[in-house]
């Protein structure tokens, strides 16, 4: 069996994640690398010794659990690549998933939608690994599906031409590896009340010209790195997180790149993200926006 040296780590959690292991298997698969599923359990950091048998029992069910997945994850890839599995029985679940990122090729994580106090109360271990992460993150709706239409292009969202080559990479990669086009996004809204009436098509058109302009390098670049990849550009008047979840809708999976790394220390997901995150209907991938950390591995054609 021959497969690349970087594994995809894959987030495995006590609950329904056949949409995760379906993504997961595929990507595994196609890429011909290992998928490494990480099970972390979820107790409090200290417990008095008469409670020795509550962390027994929840080790128990932990292993139970990835026991489980892994026959799921074998059924899947039916042999073409290696599973492993890891139960981590102590430990942040951000903290390990991160650390693990540092040596995979990508980290998979699986969204769940939560409402009202529960979205308002429960951390999000997606978007504290995506914010920290060493390599690509991709967040898969527990709702998603494997579409019917095969050809679904990668749609990358840019917000500043001259900080995007990694973004753009990642998208491309992916584009190459999945034999489909590239879709880039430039969203743009003036954040006033009067946006409506003071933006006219005059105003548009300028707009589309000035980011096409200041693209158009970073394109020329990708376009000679993935020639058989096409690319379409549309540049949208409307609020960022409501254009990119909008287009995702008729993509394959959609790439974001992670607040630039020299901004002050703390999480470097932005509201946009986080919103797409959150109501995205396909995979998200979150990536660093430099060239030395983003992409996915080695193409496949």
């Amino acid at each position: 069996m021959n497969v690349t040296s970087k594994p995809i780590v894959v987030a495995v959690a006590d609950r329904d994640c056949r949409a995760l292991l379906d993504f997961a298997a595929a990507e595994a698969v196609a890429d011909r690398c290992t998928l490494h599923l990480v099970h972390v359990v979820r107790t409090p950091p200290s417990l008095p010794e008469s409670f020795a048998m509550a962390y027994q029992a929840a080790e128990e069910y932990g292993a139970r659990v990835v026991a489980d997945v892994v026959d799921a994850t074998k059924a899947r890839v039916d042999g073409a690549v290696p599973v492993t599995a890891e139960l981590v029985t102590r430990g942040d679940p951000v903290e390990v998933l991160v650390e693990r990122s540092a040596d995979a090729r990508m980290v998979l994580t699986q969204h769940r939608r939560l409402m009202g106090v529960r979205r308002v109360t429960s951390s999000s271990t997606t978007s504290g690994v995506a914010a920290h992460a060493h390599a690509p993150v991709v967040s898969v709706p527990e709702s998603w599906r494997q579409p019917v239409e095969v050809d679904r292009p990668v749609l990358v969202g840019v917000n500043e031409p001259g900080r995007s080559r990694g973004v753009l990479r990642a998208a491309f990669e992916m584009a190459a590896n999945r034999a489909v086009d590239v879709h880039v996004v430039h969203t743009w809204w003036l954040a006033n009340g009067y946006d409506s009436l003071v933006v006219d098509a005059a105003m548009r058109v300028e707009r589309e010209r000035q980011f096409e302009q200041e693209l158009g390098p970073e394109l020329e670049v990708m376009k000679g790195d993935y020639p058989g990849v096409a690319v379409g550009v549309s540049v949208i008047h409307a609020p960022a997180a409501v254009a990119l979840t909008d287009a995702a809708d008729s993509a394959g999976i959609v790439v974001l790149g992670r607040r630039h790394h020299t901004l002050a220390v703390g999480s470097h997901l932005g509201a946009v993200v986080r919103t797409v995150l959150r109501h995205s209907a396909v995979p998200v991938m979150v990536v660093e926006p430099s060239e030395t950390t983003a992409g996915t591995g080695g193409r496949r054609r």
